[in-house]
């Protein structure tokens, strides 16, 4: 069974391609448009990592994070921007986001992560 990974991005194009990336890599993808949008999602779709922008309406990214970061078991979070700033790096990362990229994406250095971000997460949550 493919792992379901959550996108939230307010670019549609995004949207598109890291969602036909994703899927070619072997992952169920679910997407929304906003933070929000992808909060809502998260209960019904129970992704295993999400990936979200920063800079969206409604909800942004930094907002996500601190929204699941408290879930239990954790789900790690990797944020994408392309307004990337010393700020938003310092409160991504005290927010425990898995990791921070900046746009355009890293292609490899992306999959390298989501496999990091899927293994960590298995191994939290796998029984002792």
């Amino acid at each position: 069974m493919a792992q379901r990974i959550l996108i939230a991005d307010d670019d549609p194009s995004t949207l598109t391609g890291l969602r036909a990336l994703l899927t070619a890599w072997g992952y169920d993808v679910e997407t929304a448009v906003n933070g929000r949008a992808a909060l809502e999602k998260i209960a019904s779709a129970q992704p295993a990592a999400v990936i979200t922008d920063v800079v969206m309406p409604v909800m942004s990214g930094l907002e996500l994070l601190d929204a699941v970061r408290d879930r239990r078991p954790p789900m790690p979070v990797i944020v994408l921007t392309a307004h990337s700033s010393l700020d938003s790096l310092l409160v991504a990362t005290a927010e425990g986001a898995f990791a921070y990229l900046p746009k355009p994406v890293d292609v490899p250095r992306l999959k390298s992560v989501i496999a990091s971000a899927l293994t960590e997460a298995t191994l939290e949550t796998t029984p002792t």
